[in-house]
């Protein structure tokens, strides 16, 4: 405010060494004091308000902010895009190590019935093969042995099928959670691209509000000097 009384008794005394100057014979010009008129605006340059001070250093910067913004919008993308590199890579080694252990369950699975499929048939062949050497009936001996064979047979045929079933299901399941693992890190990695881009956004017409609200405060001050030298 004293600013403001301090540039119009300036201005008024600018308006006083002019009115008082001596006129030109024959012409509309005056002559005035050169010192008291430099001294007057010198006075004024000095008493501006810190608004039209720093109005020249507000615009100067204007591109530097922006510039600024811009590049930390660039450096936000890049984190936010290697996060989400990282997210997936480390997500498709996880559904990578699942599958493979579940497929390596399963083929432990079915080498273990294998074996020992294999070894009830043995035990029933051998089973088989001493009662017949031994029975004193040896047609009863063979239907007997027949019948222990097939048993064995259907037992392995069930533990087999058992174990495929199995290792089937083992399978399918980590597929599913390597699928299931993968979908959620991409869909974090996309809300997180989002979130990224709506602060970046935001960030840039903050920025950009900012600055027009200073502008647009320098040209009101401007228009407001102007007006009130035209008025004088």
């Amino acid at each position: 405010m004293n600013e403001e009384m301090n540039i119009y008794k300036l201005l008024d005394q600018l308006d006083e060494e002019i009115s008082n100057g001596k006129k030109v014979a024959l012409t509309t010009k005056i002559v005035v004091d050169a010192g008291v008129l430099t001294e007057c605006i010198t006075d004024i340059r000095m008493n501006l308000p810190d608004i039209i001070k720093k109005a020249s250093q507000i615009a100067g910067e204007r591109n530097k902010i922006i510039g600024q913004a811009k590049e930390d919008a660039g450096t936000g993308l890049a984190k936010a895009k290697e996060k989400c590199d990282q997210i997936l890579s480390e997500a498709n080694e996880i559904a990578t190590k699942t599958t493979t252990d579940a497929k390596n369950d399963a083929a432990e699975l079915i080498k273990s019935a294998t074996d020992k499929a294999n070894d009830l048939v043995s035990m029933a062949q051998e089973e088989a093969d001493r009662l017949v050497n031994e029975s004193e009936i040896v047609i009863k001996s063979k239907e007997y042995s027949e019948s222990i064979r097939e048993d064995a047979e259907n037992k392995c045929r069930e533990i087999l099928e058992g174990a495929k079933a199995k290792a089937d299901s083992l399978v399918s399941e980590a597929e599913a959670q390597a699928e299931n693992i993968m979908n959620r890190a991409s869909e974090w990695s996309s809300n997180l691209r989002e979130k990224t881009t709506t602060y970046i956004d935001e960030l840039m017409k903050t920025t950009d509000d900012i600055l027009v609200r200073n502008v647009n405060d320098i040209r009101k001050l401007r228009s407001s000097f102007q007006n009130m030298m035209e008025q004088e």
